[in-house]
């Protein structure tokens, strides 16, 4: 049997984890954006290097302004007077880097609940299309970066939840680390973990690990229910937290803050405990 740090690794290195994503996940309705896309690996073994990022944006969104990364440029695509696409290139990122490309807008006070970004990933010539959107059971291999508009409701919710038995593994030559927990949900409502932030990571994301006929996978996440009054584990073998880029503070002993956000805007906050790769 091989150790978790081997199994890690081997997932780890599939190009089924180079995820495009969005940061912040949840906005309110007619609020002004400052989200940032990231980019946390290449196109594949054959072609690891991230050239450009080609986002489409969505029908109703107004006022877009992106911003170009220093070593980067940006260009727009627009469809009469609003901006339809917005691309980044002339950079590079690496594999095992992370790069953060911001885009500012509004978002409507009504319509859709959700917005979605289709976004192309380029590597040299190669490409990685992130443009599944959700829908039926099948699961997403390439999901298109989503933003949820729903009320604040912020104050409520984050008082009803609370986080224990908070750890990071931290393993050896820059290898994102897992992170475990238990979120455990004391209100009367259902709430919705789409993301989380952590200053000892370059990105952090929800992942899943799973297995079947013998083969070991492991996914990106882009939201998770905690039904009212009930909880969710995160451990190694199922839900777990991807520390990708993990920074100096992601060293045994430590302790960091991780912040998980939820649907609505709420925020939770709790200090991880460092451990070495053996859990200790």
């Amino acid at each position: 049997m091989r150790s978790n740090f081997a199994a890690a690794f081997c997932l780890l290195a599939t190009p089924a984890l180079a995820h495009v994503t969005i940061t912040p996940t949840a906005a309110p309705p007619g609020t002004r954006v400052n989200a940032q896309f990231r980019i946390g690996h290449g196109c594949g073994a054959t072609a690891p290097v991230s050239t450009a990022l080609q986002v489409e944006i969505p029908l109703l969104l107004t006022g877009v302004e992106p911003v170009a990364p220093p070593g980067w440029e940006v260009t727009v695509v627009r469809a009469g007077n609003r901006v339809s696409a917005v691309t980044w290139k002339g950079g590079e990122v690496k594999e095992g880097q992370v790069m953060q490309f911001p885009l500012s807008f509004t978002v409507p006070k009504s319509g859709s609940d959700t917005l979605a970004f289709p976004a192309v990933q380029f590597c040299g010539a190669q490409k990685s299309e992130w443009t599944q959107l959700p829908g039926g059971r099948a699961k997403l291999e390439k999901p298109a970066p989503l933003l949820t508009l729903a009320a604040a409701n912020a104050p409520s919710a984050a008082a009803a939840l609370t986080v224990s038995a908070g750890w990071f593994r931290a393993l050896p030559a820059n290898i994102p680390a897992g992170g475990y927990f238990t979120l455990r949900n004391g209100g009367k409502d259902k709430v919705v973990l789409t993301g989380a932030e952590s200053p000892g990571c370059g990105m952090l994301m929800v992942h899943r690990s799973s297995s079947g006929n013998g083969m070991a996978s492991m996914g990106h996440v882009p939201s998770l229910d905690v039904p009212a009054g009930g909880s969710v584990s995160f451990s190694p073998n199922g839900y777990h937290l991807m520390c990708m880029e993990p920074k100096a503070q992601i060293k045994p002993g430590n302790t960091v803050p991780v912040t998980l956000l939820f649907q609505g805007g709420a925020k939770v906050t709790a200090d991880f405990a460092v451990r070495n790769a053996a859990g200790r």
